[in-house]
């Protein structure tokens, strides 16, 4: 699958180039300094050939993963398990659902649920789908904006973060175990407002004094004032 069609569809800045390996790769910011990202893209029929060949696993992954620092690949196209069957069924060009097939050869979905669970688990390839050629491009963009962002930016999973009693040394206080179990209010939140404010302060605070926390907007500041008011 050619992958210069796309261009039109992407925002990002982009070069259309032929490369080694990869359909897409740009620069981004890792944990440590600058990193290469590789995109390799394919329909689901090609990604059935490639499963069928070796060549996806074989060759283009183990280049991928010498030649770039983080791996997707994305699957593009539409496709689904028959209801009663199990069998891998996709759309065709009149947009009706028929059989992912090569010649007679018909594959169960299971199939490539367990083929794209083992690049994640295993090979520590990222996978992503996409519909259209339209939302590739859509999807392009966000991950380009995600790794031309600054590592240490990149917060929003804090807040699905729990106390882990290995983790510290000492238990953590009242007010933040309370403080994270309200909505939006993740770990490092709970932190910060248990070292700022004791239990009274909190259960007190108006949307200002909760803003003098660190992380709290007044977004945040007026749900945990409505959590309180409804609890």
């Amino acid at each position: 699958m050619g992958s210069g069609e796309i261009a039109p569809f992407i925002s990002s800045p982009n070069l259309v180039c032929r490369l080694q390996y990869a359909d897409f790769s740009f620069s981004g910011n890792g944990p440590d300094g600058g990193v290469t990202v590789g995109v390799e893209r394919k329909g689901i029929m090609d990604l059935l050939q490639s499963m069928t060949s070796g060549r996806l696993s074989g060759h283009q992954l183990i280049g991928l993963k010498d030649n770039y620092d983080f791996t997707y690949l994305l699957v593009e196209g539409v496709w689904r398990p028959d209801r009663h069957t199990g069998v891998l069924m996709r759309t065709n060009g009149k947009g009706k659902w028929v059989a992912a097939a090569q010649g007679s050869r018909r594959f169960m979905a299971r199939d490539i649920y367990s083929f794209l669970q083992s690049l994640q688990v295993l090979c520590g390839v990222m996978v992503a789908q996409t519909s259209n050629q339209w939302e590739t491009g859509k999807w392009l963009d966000s991950i380009y904006g995600w790794w031309q962002k600054p590592w240490g930016s990149h917060k929003s999973h804090l807040q699905w973060q729990k106390p882990k009693t290995f983790a510290s040394l000492r238990k953590p206080n009242l007010v933040t175990r309370i403080a994270s179990q309200f909505d939006g209010i993740g770990w490092d939140k709970a932190q910060k407002i248990g070292e700022k404010m004791d239990l009274w302060d909190f259960m007190n605070a108006d949307e200002e004094d909760l803003m003098e926390v660190e992380g709290i907007g007044g977004k945040l500041a007026k749900t945990i004032v409505e959590q309180r008011r409804e609890g």
